[in-house]
């Protein structure tokens, strides 16, 4: 009898490379900070508090930088600051691998009050980022006080177009200050109120800077004698923590075309 005998390996592919720990990016976690919320006032302001992670190197080089990043509610950046792991200025324990930066911001020119954005990221020896960590601190001016309508710029009359073919520009505008700077204006609205006593739905105006607001529509042909009269408009502004100013009222007479 003939007996056939297989024998069966295995092949494995073999790889000789070595592992490369650079190509390993950190990780942070465990974020704290020391407030939620910062009071501070127009006249002298400051956004300060402690804000810590913890960073692991995660296989890979050493940790170069880590940095917390502060976004400002208009989305610009208000302050860059490098958290150390060193056991000073706020940092706890030295070598912990908790790394802490003391923010504080001090040179700001216009409070803006609201949401601030922390980010934090850090960065090993081989440019490798790590994954972004993201909180808010909320800044409110504890001297808060509303803004207050300076000047209304509104034309006395207005002659009605005497043909449905034609219309007239009409531009209003006004002018508002705000004792906690000018950045804290968020917006101006006004209401209209027909000769009839007929009350019109809010309208915003656009801001121009330097505390002025304007509005500008095109006047047009009516025959419905409520288009014709004085029409009162009343104006009020709000700041960005919701404070109204006194509304401000002034008038425009709409008139009849004089027939040639």
């Amino acid at each position: 009898m003939l007996i056939a005998a297989f024998v069966f390996y295995s092949c494995e592919k073999k790889n000789d490379a070595i592992i490369d720990p650079s190509i390993s990016a950190p990780i942070i976690t465990n974020q704290y900070q020391s407030k939620d919320t910062v009071f501070t006032t127009s006249a002298s302001p400051l956004i300060n508090l402690i804000a810590s992670v913890a960073v692991n190197i995660n296989g890979g080089t050493a940790i170069t930088n880590v940095v917390c990043s502060v976004i400002g509610p208009d989305g610009n950046t208000a302050g860059q600051f490098n958290m150390l792991d060193n056991g000073a200025g706020g940092d706890t324990n030295a070598g912990d691998s908790r790394y802490t930066a003391a923010i504080n911001i001090s040179s700001i020119q216009c409070l803006i009050v609201g949401n601030y954005g922390l980010e934090f990221v850090a960065e090993n020896s081989s440019s490798l980022f790590s994954n972004l960590i993201t909180s808010s601190v909320r800044v409110v001016n504890s001297a808060n006080v509303p803004p207050v309508i300076t000047a209304t710029n509104l034309p006395d009359s207005v002659v009605r177009p005497a043909v449905a073919t034609d219309s007239t520009l009409l531009t209003i505008s006004i002018d508002v200050n705000d004792p906690d700077g000018l950045c804290d204006l968020k917006e101006v609205i006004f209401v209209t109120t027909r000769p009839n006593g007929v009350l019109l739905p809010p309208i915003p105006m656009t801001y121009s800077g330097n505390g002025r607001f304007v509005f500008s529509n095109y006047v047009l042909f009516s025959s419905n004698p409520t288009s014709f009269g004085y029409f009162k408009y009343e104006f009020t502004a709000r700041d960005n923590s919701n404070l109204f100013s006194v509304p401000v009222t002034d008038s425009i007479k709409f008139v009849m075309p004089i027939n040639p």
